[in-house]
């Protein structure tokens, strides 16, 4: 539990990718149906109140299997304390009737009972994000993720730690995409930051598949977005996903999709993420024939710095060129022939190439 309050909230890339023509529905995407879990009590002493969580979707929680002396008597207490704080929108969802509302909370809150909430020392005190998932995360390894995924956005050579890491022991389930091959997750939020916070909610993809030489799941791909700002009506947004990979025909078979109610940058008390209508899109018919598609290279990558784009023929392509935190660091339009790009700082980059009827993700590697 200690880790707990370690926790760093991470920053993510969000790309824009091309308009999707098919789309992949996510089981209770839109936050229709809830199921509702029974609180927990020892003796006469109730420990945490009833709650909800969208059919379905799983969120963390905190093993305690102790015993406490209370009134001078040992009073033994095993359960899993939730580590969230949720609520129906049932008067302005924009899809169906219902949207999820995740809230920041200290955990403290949680247990209702005075005498068991002073047992937990600092803990008490800790403030965590209401962290919504497809599959059902282990608590402490996944902070440890979270805490490990800027250094994989910051620093390339980082990569090589996912090929030691085994999925399997962050989450169980997921999403089967089943051959999908996704390019972005689409939704619509609003969110209230507390008084004074410059709080943001976040949302999060992982990428996996299966290698079967080791039994292990690796993480291929994924997709970030921590800037879903203060806003009083619901907004779109969108997730775009990139792969990790560097053989493209690597696709993963499973999607995670996390949902924060605090993820860019701070972690407030109160902060409210409402979110509905989440949808998956494949770009796998958006994107243009071999005919229309421009002939261009990437050069060299790794790079110290300089970085060229030739692009062939007369086509001419816009670029844009993305950090690590999803700030555009370069932009130039109707580029033909060869150009060149300085990026002075070393870290994991995305070129984005595209003209009207094309568009194409890469990265690009830059040392020192």
């Amino acid at each position: 539990m200690r880790k707990i309050t370690t926790f760093l909230a991470t920053c993510f890339l969000t790309i824009t990718m091309a308009n999707a023509q098919r789309t992949m529905s996510i089981n209770n995407g839109s936050f229709e149906n809830w199921t509702a879990t029974p609180g927990y009590s020892i003796s006469i002493f109730q420990v945490f109140d009833d709650y909800i969580t969208p059919t379905g979707w799983h969120t963390m929680s905190w093993s305690i299997d102790t015993t406490f002396t209370i009134f001078s008597q040992q009073i033994p207490i095993q359960t899993d304390i939730p580590l969230q704080k949720m609520y129906k929108d049932s008067t302005t969802a924009p899809v169906g009737n219902t949207a999820a509302v995740l809230e920041t909370f200290q955990i403290g809150d949680i247990i209702v009972n005075s005498t068991v909430r002073s047992k937990l020392g600092d803990n008490d005190t800790v403030v965590m994000p209401t962290i919504l998932s497809i599959g059902k995360f282990n608590t402490e390894p996944v902070m440890e993720l979270l805490a490990m995924l800027p250094r994989l956005m910051s620093d390339p050579s980082a990569l090589t730690m996912l090929d030691t890491l085994d999925f399997n022991n962050y989450s169980t389930g997921g999403m089967d995409l089943n051959g999908f091959n996704v390019v972005k997750l689409t939704g619509k939020y609003k969110y209230e930051p507390a008084e004074h916070s410059a709080d943001m909610g976040g949302v999060l993809l992982i990428g996996t598949v299966n290698d079967p030489s080791t039994g292990k799941r690796k993480i291929i791909g994924g997709g970030f977005n921590t800037s879903l700002s203060h806003t009083h009506t619901y907004t779109d947004f969108e997730v775009g996903y990139i792969s990790f990979a560097n053989d493209p025909s690597i696709v993963p078979d499973k999607l995670e999709i996390l949902v924060l109610s605090s993820g860019g940058g701070t972690v407030t008390k109160g902060s409210q993420l409402c979110i509905d209508g989440l949808e998956l899109s494949d770009g796998s018919e958006s994107i243009a024939t071999a005919s229309s598609e421009p002939n261009f290279s990437i050069y060299p990558n790794p790079s110290k710095g300089n970085v060229y784009l030739d692009v062939n023929g007369n086509e001419s392509v816009n670029v844009r060129i993305f950090n690590q935190l999803g700030q555009t660091v370069a932009q130039r339009s109707n580029c033909t022939g060869k150009v060149v790009f300085n990026l002075p700082t070393a870290g994991l980059y995305v070129m984005e190439v595209s003209n009207s009827n094309f568009r194409s993700v890469k990265q690009v590697v830059v040392t020192k």
